[in-house]
């Protein structure tokens, strides 16, 4: 049990494996160690030899005359030595604490230059940057602020799944030219695509404006809240904020869903059929899938019966050709002409 989160009140169980540490050690911290593209928790040990890291697929030591460099880059620290580098950062809980990097660092370099003394300078700094961040998350444990994130959220995505369908198409329309007709497809804002960009997008959004609006503190709330020091909330609640905690930790995740969704239905977007004098041409809106068709294919023009209401002529044209294929306007939108003119521009080059 972390006896710094039972002196706030916020105690809770350690489930990870305890790691065996050796005697002698001057500090044993939680770390997650960056192990290829992934990170991994591990326990690093100082000494007045150096470095241990345990923990690992394959554990590690460091004398401190073969660090060479102790660099802090985006709230890590990277220790430099000729068997090979290693990137830490201090673990709360198993979540990394990037505001500790420094006092890490410095940790680090007292115990190459053989001044690393138990609750003294760099140590004791160390421990009092981890109670900092304690009082500072509970500083920031405010319930507002995944209520508002949330509700931005959620907001934000209807606005883009109800205007993403029509920009699409806005951006895709074509004018055919005179004597010519174009069937353009219809986007839904029910399409999964749409539903998961807009709101993949509307989260990355929301992360952005609580970062900018709350500052500094929007990191500390959400690290904290993954951890699980969030008071006064449970079960659903609990689980909630935990997962706009995670979002504002990850807003590249959603913004890299949001982009591959819309890329998924662009084409679909892009997909057309140009109808004009020398045949019909079909594009699929990926690059080189395009298939023309001149009107000796075509075999026949039908008329589609259409609810109440839904075209001014009350049908629809569907073009079939000799292959069994059809091209028909039904869900589509017809640019160039009416249905009417379109169906009687068809039946006379089928003859």
């Amino acid at each position: 049990m972390n006896e710094r989160l039972a002196a706030i009140g916020l105690a809770r169980p350690v489930d990870e494996p305890i790691q065996v540490a050796r005697p002698g050690a001057l500090l044993r911290q939680a770390v997650r160690v960056r192990d290829g593209r992934r990170e991994r928790d591990a326990l690093c040990e100082l000494d007045a030899a150096g470095i241990r890291v345990s923990g690992m697929l394959d554990g590690r030591s460091i004398a401190w005359r073969d660090a060479r460099s102790i660099i802090v880059e985006r709230g890590r620290v990277l220790v430099v030595s000729p068997i090979g580098s290693i990137s830490m950062a201090i673990a709360l809980d198993g979540v990394g604490e990037p505001e500790l990097a420094p006092l890490f660092a410095r940790v680090l370099e007292d115990g190459r230059a053989g001044a690393l003394v138990p609750s003294r300078g760099a140590l004791h700094e160390l421990t009092l940057g981890i109670d900092r961040a304690l009082e500072d998350f509970a500083d920031a444990d405010d319930p507002v602020v995944p209520l508002a994130v949330g509700a931005f959220a959620v907001i934000a995505g209807l606005v883009l799944v109800a205007a993403l369908p029509a920009a699409l198409q806005l951006s895709a329309r074509v004018d055919p030219g005179p004597g010519a007709f174009a069937v353009l497809p219809r986007i839904a804002s029910f399409d999964p695509r749409v539903l998961i960009a807009g709101f993949a997008a509307a989260a990355a959004l929301a992360v952005l404006v609580g970062r900018l609006t709350l500052g500094r503190s929007a990191g500390v709330w959400a690290r904290g809240t993954v951890r699980g020091w969030h008071r006064n909330a449970a079960g659903a609640d609990a689980a909630i904020r935990r997962g706009i905690a995670r979002l504002m930790l990850a807003p590249r995740l959603a913004a890299l869903v949001a982009a591959v969704a819309l890329l998924a239905v662009v084409p679909s977007a892009f997909a057309r059929v140009v109808v004009d004098a020398g045949g019909v041409h079909e594009a699929s809106g990926l690059p080189f899938l395009s298939r023309d068709r001149s009107w000796a294919e075509l075999s026949d023009v039908v008329p589609l019966g259409v609810g109440f209401g839904e075209r001014p002529e009350g049908f629809d044209v569907a073009l079939d050709f000799s292959d069994g294929s059809r091209v028909s306007t039904r869900g589509r939108d017809l640019v160039g002409g009416s249905e009417r003119a379109f169906y009687d521009f068809a039946k006379a080059r089928s003859r």
